[in-house]
């Protein structure tokens, strides 16, 4: 294992530190999660040391915890190659309660096995070329070898769960309501999809400049006002003009007016002052180059240090992704997006951009074929949404006219509802004669109830 490879190993070094934070912290899934990992399944020496020490004390039956596992490394002499003190301790903070440990787990293992595969494959290699033994014998070693790393990494890969559990974990959750209901502030919108859930996917798309992006904004200051908190990650807008947006929608100023700044007046500037002093202190904004990998390492940073409910993708065809076509490409996004949800547990908004029509298609009644790239997006998504603006399509009529089609439903309804488009507050809205009567979550106990 120690021979030196030219490329660099599978490694993960914020997943290892978040399983060790878990298990420090008492997560649901720990005694699960003792019973599947080992020492070699990490790659940093430091977590090596410390998975080496969690598990000694389980086995001995002493309970885990940020002290016992400092004074056994303390005794054994091995603080300082477990990171010294303030590293152990910071592992402690880093709370990742609500995510899957055990998804992490495995993700750790399959990385573990890509590293024993490559120095197997090295070793084997080395042997083929010093023509050591026989040619059967060194095949036959190979296959026995390669063969037990697959039914171990078979051993750690989920066999699901029985009709019963998962009867018992959905009447639960009908009892007592979702953990996560994501809503958009269109009444009728949240009646049809009871808001969105936790490793739901919800893919957004529209034609160019109907306002996806102003859509899924919303959907994010309505989720945070209700205490769920997202990352916004946009390889189209800086953090500075998503910013503004959100700033001009919540003071009143009129969006010109943050791009002209010598229209602003001192109204104006105090209603801008008091509109930030309010925005949220843990929802994250990501801009800039977006790879799968540095959206990724972002989101599992924030769901450890301050939670992560929401994660916005802004836009697919601005995401760095393996694929030899782009069409590949678009199914390893779709994917990674619904992974995301899962591992997160999450919700995760995808936005994504129509194809163009071609001839004899009616713009004005898109369907699922007109979504762009691959069809995985039509797999993978709980919902798909597209909001319609005639104006855009067509360069005339009333600007304010919206509509919002739900095109795919898992669950429920689909259709469309009339809305506007506030072109002061850049936000959708439902249309009065779209109403039906007021609609609130039942989940949630009013005074008289």
């Amino acid at each position: 294992m120690a021979k030196e490879i030219e490329r660099p190993l599978p490694q993960n070094a914020e997943m290892e530190q978040a399983l060790l934070g878990a298990i420090l912290s008492g997560h649901k899934q720990t005694v699960e999660v003792l019973d599947l990992v080992r020492p070699e399944d990490f790659f940093f020496r430091p977590h090596v040391v410390i998975a080496k020490t969690i598990l000694k004390l389980n086995a001995e039956g002493t309970k885990l915890g940020l002290v016992s596992v400092h004074d056994t490394l303390s005794v054994a002499g091995e603080l300082e190659s477990a990171g010294g003190i303030a590293y152990v301790a910071e592992l402690a903070n880093t709370r990742a309660l609500s995510c899957d440990i055990l998804y992490s787990v495995r993700g750790l293992r399959r990385m573990a096995a890509f590293r024993q595969a490559v120095h197997l494959a090295e070793n084997i290699k080395d042997l083929a070329l010093e023509q050591s033994g026989s040619v059967e014998e060194l095949l036959d070693s190979a296959v026995e070898k390669f063969g037990y790393l697959a039914r171990e990494i078979e051993n750690t890969e989920d066999d699901g769960a029985t009709y019963f559990d998962s009867a018992s974990e959905a009447l639960a959750i009908a009892r007592q309501g979702a953990r996560l209901k994501i809503y958009t502030d269109i009444d009728m919108l949240d009646q049809w999809t009871g808001g969105f859930r936790e490793q739901e996917l919800v893919v957004l798309t529209a034609e160019t400049g109907t306002g996806k992006s102003l859509l899924a904004a919303q959907i994010r200051a309505r989720a945070c006002r209700d205490g769920y908190h997202a990352l916004f990650c946009s390889g189209e807008m800086s953090k500075s003009h998503l910013a503004s947006r959100e700033l001009a929608s919540v003071s009143g100023v009129q969006p010109i007016r943050m791009r002209r700044d010598d229209l602003l007046d001192k109204e104006d500037l105090a209603a801008l002052v008091e509109a930030t002093a309010h925005q949220c202190k843990k929802c994250r904004i990501l801009d800039g180059e977006l790879s799968l990998t540095r959206i990724r390492r972002a989101a599992r940073k924030m769901k450890t240090r301050t939670g992560l409910d929401l994660l916005i993708l802004d836009y697919d065809e601005l995401i760095e992704a393996e694929g030899k076509t782009e069409f590949e490409q678009q199914r390893v996004i779709a994917r990674a997006a619904k992974s995301f949800a899962k591992e997160l547990a999450c919700v995760v908004i995808l936005i994504s951009q129509l194809r163009k029509t071609t001839a004899g298609e009616d713009a004005g009644k898109p369907t699922l074929q007109r979504l762009y790239g691959n069809a995985a997006k039509q797999k993978f998504a709980s919902f798909i949404i597209l909001a319609d603006r005639p104006y855009v399509r067509e360069l005339q009529g009333d600007e304010k006219e919206a509509e919002l089609q739900l095109l795919k439903s898992r669950d429920g309804k689909t259709g469309r509802i009339k809305a506007k488009f506030n072109t002061r507050s850049l936000r959708f809205e439902q249309a009065e004669e779209a109403h039906v009567g007021t609609w609130r979550d039942y989940s949630v106990p009013e005074e008289n109830d």
